[in-house]
């Protein structure tokens, strides 16, 4: 019996001496194309939490994760100075005359034969008039490939339309780095004048469920919104970082950086920049980076390919709040990169957009209900306590 357990160990030992002397130098130094690629996804991943670096950082030498990063200095380099501007680039066309119309002029992103297919085969949705037009057809928050018979323009799986709110959903699915896959929600929101900042109860102190905001404030839709401070994953949630502003009251001033100020202003366009003067905005948060700055896709060809758990805002010209919420560091969606996030945005018609933030705080609540399944170490289904949220009435 001892000897097979010396032999054990021995063998063990060996084992461990090849890995170290040749697998890891292997691993670390090798040009090879595939071993590339990973390495980098496994850095890129690992420092692009707040959390997690360790797992670059304990046995990856300083040198090479700067090398890697360096992209993301890069990315940080592009967004110096940019600022949303809006002067002279909307305007009002000619609203349809039936409500029928007025319904495909809104949500103009649909797909009108799948929809209209979609309503022969289901009369009882359109029952009561397109304007009292109520899909819901997301099941549980983790489901995806869905098969509702509905699609955007884009492609994309219609989930849910709600033409009094002005809200449609559809899922996002996909392959990013490496072949992993992911799964979230887009909601395309035809009101930004009811897309406001709602916080916490316990703001600065304690914070609540993205859920609860959405309660406390009677809203249809929520996203999270800003960071919050969390040292060593043990923060409560109530103490947001960065710039806060809610229905116009300024809670918290700017960390400034490379960080952003993102948020709707008094004529409800979507700003995006490092503002000195925020007297204009009704309600903004404080995030980075931005994704796309009047029409230019600022993270395009960043090369960054780190997956998490993301969340994002945007507007198009039209008005229409973009909002994306993608799952990740689970089985069902691995996540999302941030230069992935950016493409969505512009498919959808983007001319401002923003990262907020992601990771296990990334979660979209609908209807009362979850509807992306947030990644924390309780799994908990309602995701962390946060400081604050974007909210829709």
């Amino acid at each position: 019996m001892n000897g097979a357990r010396h032999r054990f160990a021995l063998g063990l030992t060996c084992f461990f001496m090849i890995c170290l002397t040749v697998v890891y130098p292997f691993l670390l130094y090798t040009p090879n194309e595939f071993v590339t690629r990973w390495r980098e996804w496994y850095i890129e991943t690992a420092m692009g939490t707040m959390t997690h670096q360790w797992l670059a950082t304990w046995f990856i030498p300083q040198n090479i994760i700067e090398e890697v990063m360096t992209k993301r200095y890069l990315l940080n380099q592009r967004q110096q100075g940019v600022e949303s501007a809006w002067s002279g680039l909307t305007s009002e066309g000619t609203e349809a005359s039936t409500p029928e119309e007025r319904f495909y002029q809104t949500f103009s992103e649909l797909d009108r034969d799948s929809f209209e297919q979609f309503l022969r085969d289901n009369p009882e949705y359109i029952a009561d008039g397109y304007e009292h037009i109520d899909i819901d057809l997301i099941g549980d928050a983790a489901d995806k490939n869905y098969d509702t018979g509905i699609k955007t323009k884009q492609g994309d799986t219609v989930l849910a339309v709600n033409a009094e709110h002005g809200i449609l959903i559809a899922e996002i699915v996909g392959e990013d780095s490496l072949g992993m896959e992911y799964a979230g929600k887009v909601a395309l929101c035809k009101k930004p004048e009811n897309v406001f900042v709602g916080t916490c109860e316990g703001l600065f102190e304690y914070g609540s469920y993205v859920s609860e905001m959405v309660s406390d404030y009677d809203a249809i839709l929520g996203i999270n919104a800003s960071g919050f401070a969390d040292y060593e994953g043990n923060g409560t949630g109530g103490l947001p970082y960065g710039f806060l502003k809610s229905e116009g009251q300024t809670l918290q001033t700017a960390v400034g950086g490379t960080w952003k100020i993102i948020g709707f202003d008094e004529e409800n366009h979507l700003q995006i920049g490092a503002f000195s003067d925020t007297s204009n905005l009704r309600d903004a948060v404080e995030f980075h980076p931005a994704l796309i700055i009047n029409g230019e896709n600022l993270v395009a060809g960043s090369g960054l390919s780190d997956q998490q758990p993301r969340t994002a805002i945007g507007q198009a010209e039209d008005g229409t709040v973009i909002m994306l919420v993608v799952d990740g560091r689970q089985f069902h969606s691995f996540g999302i990169s941030v230069e992935r996030c950016g493409e969505i945005m512009e498919s959808y018609g983007a001319y401002q957009a923003s990262m907020l933030d992601g990771g296990s705080s990334s979660v979209m609540v609908y209807n009362g209900r979850e509807i992306t399944s947030p990644t924390t170490l309780s799994q908990n289904p309602e995701g962390r306590y946060l400081p604050d949220a974007f909210l829709v009435k």
